[in-house]
């Protein structure tokens, strides 16, 4: 998964959800993105989930971008329980600050519910976004900051 990651530091504020199964909002790490396969792109917002240990994309998006599923389906876990997902990879994921791109991800590998619903966002998990930012949750101030890594010695 080659990744171009911009330099600096971002912080992004967290950004109303609507749960229409609770009927409430909730105000999540979620950033702006752009999704491109095939010639199709679509922006949306991710969550940035240190939990998920791999980015997921639900199905619907997968059927806007035209993707082709693989017949094999994976089992994946999330907060809801257990449900299967298709493994496959989308061209080019970009992380946007406002018109700024924070990180490019190209060719990654994601998984996709069988099922709408779900995943209510695509999912940054730690096999993404993790492995190129130092990310820090301020919950009180409702901001994700996004840093470069410092140098290992």
């Amino acid at each position: 998964m080659p990744c171009r990651r911009h330099k600096g530091t971002f912080v992004c504020r967290y950004l109303s959800f609507y749960d229409p199964r609770l009927k409430r909002t909730f105000r999540l790490p979620l950033v702006h993105i752009r999704v491109k396969h095939s010639n199709v792109a679509f922006k949306t917002d991710a969550l940035v989930d240190s939990g998920a240990t791999a980015t997921f994309v639900p199905i619907e998006i997968a059927e806007i971008l035209g993707m082709k599923l693989p017949a094999e389906t994976h089992d994946a876990v999330g907060a809801g329980g257990p449900f299967s997902t298709f493994l496959s990879e989308i061209d080019l994921i970009e992380v946007f600050k406002g018109s700024r791109i924070c990180c490019e991800f190209e060719k990654i590998k994601v998984l996709i519910p069988t099922s709408t619903g779900a995943v209510p966002h695509t999912i940054l998990g730690r096999d993404s976004i993790f492995m190129v930012h130092d990310i820090t949750f301020r919950e009180l101030r409702e901001h994700t900051i996004l840093r470069q890594p410092k140098k290992r010695e």
